[in-house]
């Protein structure tokens, strides 16, 4: 009887083990900005996740998403609409609303414009509600909901995909 308890939680472990160490490739949309087109374009991300962070850590799937959209785009014919020196700072998810925290660079450095804006905002909202598990973003600074990023659109609200402003 022990002998076959051992082997049961020797089972147990090693599937464990395996689950931990196992990674998932997922296959995103991020959203940057054709300066052409004045319009946002999908460039696909493959992006390698544990196991374990897709299951437990939803939140650090968020935090890897974002910090892929700051890195900036692969194609060199699209820009990066965040501005630089922005940080994220924290995300969490409650229920289908995905809270991301972003440094101040976000608000200080950016260009303004109602385009610039949006453009940002919504590079921002469709990356993150291509997750199964997020419908809507809330964009916090420095950890609080704030009005506008820069003066023309209202972010105090969780904000759903905007397909629009797509080319």
């Amino acid at each position: 009887m022990k002998r076959i308890l051992l082997i049961f939680f020797l089972i147990i472990f090693i599937i464990l083990v395996i689950f931990a160490v196992l990674k998932e490739k997922i296959v995103l949309k991020i959203y940057y900005y054709d300066p052409k087109a004045l319009k946002l374009v999908p460039e696909e991300r493959e992006i390698s996740f544990y196991r374990w962070k897709l299951l437990f850590k939803r939140e650090d799937i968020v935090k890897d998403i974002i910090s892929e959209l700051i890195k900036g785009p692969i194609n060199n014919k699209l820009k990066s609409p965040i501005p630089s020196g922005t940080k994220i700072l924290g995300a969490s998810i409650k229920k289908d609303i995905a809270y991301v925290n972003f440094s101040n660079e976000l608000r200080k450095n950016h260009p303004g414009g109602s385009l610039g804006e949006i453009l940002t905002i919504y590079s921002i909202v469709n990356t993150l509600t291509e997750l199964p598990y997020i419908k809507r973003v809330q964009i916090l600074i420095d950890g609080a909901i704030i009005e506008t990023l820069a003066g023309h659109m209202d972010i105090s609200e969780p904000l759903e995909k905007d397909l629009s402003i797509l080319k």
